[in-house]
């Protein structure tokens, strides 16, 4: 007796012999070299991390406005905690108590006082805004991954994004020896590792979160607009609709340039 063979079963042999290959093994990398303190290599591409510790307590304006702007390869990752506002200014209460004790005895090194007076000083201002202005506290992580082909061009980037940084106020830490911990934090898994966030934790108000709006666009794009040009600060292309009554108030331009810069042309 004889048993012809279904296409379902030929096709079924047809993978076993080819091997069953799943969607994990399409998007997972062929390689992940984790040897290197300084940085991680996946496919050849070298990624490195940065952690902000510390920055103003009154800050203004965007914190990440100039990284934003730029056109660097890097993935920035924000985790908040809101913390229970009855425990907070209770342990803040008895940390003002403790220091006030200690700038009372002032038997210790001028440093130490200079220390915990600026630390008796920012509890006395939390608390006073979390009773009087309704503020709450909540605890922040922010986490800047950057990649490269290359180590050179990592290591530049790195020291750009450093000088940014703390030209605008902020403490940055590189994640030497976490390399793996910040690459997992800044990938969209909503994973804030614990090896990390003592090294990266900072008590900040409400009003202190809208600086950490990480969404920024300077371009201008409208939908039926005319291409016109791209934006000299980051690059983006800019379409003008200019006939759009109820965003411009009139369809009229103003062109300035140089001569031969093509201003008639363009009109």
């Amino acid at each position: 007796m004889f048993f012809r063979k279904s296409k379902k079963d030929e096709l079924k042999r047809a993978e076993i012999l080819d091997g069953i290959r799943t969607r994990k093994d399409f998007i997972s990398p062929s390689y992940i070299n984790i040897t290197n303190p300084k940085y991680l290599e996946i496919d050849n591409i070298f990624y490195s991390g940065i952690m902000i510790t510390n920055y103003y307590h009154e800050y203004t304006e965007l914190i990440l406005k100039n990284l934003l702007d730029m056109n660097s390869n890097m993935q920035i990752s924000i985790f908040y905690e809101k913390q229970d506002t009855y425990k907070t200014i209770k342990d803040i209460t008895y940390h003002i108590g403790n220091t006030g004790v200690d700038l009372e005895r002032k038997n210790k090194n001028s440093q130490d006082i200079d220390m915990i007076a600026f630390s008796h000083d920012d509890a006395k201002y939390i608390r006073r805004e979390m009773q009087v202005n309704n503020e709450n506290m909540y605890f922040l992580y922010i986490y800047i991954c950057l990649f490269s082909e290359n180590t050179k061009e990592l290591e530049y980037l790195i020291n750009k994004i450093e000088g940014i940084l703390n030209s605008n106020g902020m403490q940055t830490r590189r994640a030497n020896f976490r390399q793996e911990q910040v690459f997992l934090s800044c990938l969209p898994m909503m994973i804030n590792h614990e090896d990390i966030k003592n090294v990266s934790k900072r008590n900040v108000l409400t009003n202190g979160l809208l600086a950490t709006y990480p969404f920024l666009s300077s371009s201008i794009f409208d939908e039926n607009g005319i291409f016109i040009g791209s934006n000299i600060y980051n690059q983006s292309l800019v379409f003008v609709d200019r006939y759009q009554t109820d965003k411009y108030k009139n369809a009229n331009m103003c062109i300035l340039g140089t001569s031969g810069s093509r201003k008639i042309f363009f009109r």
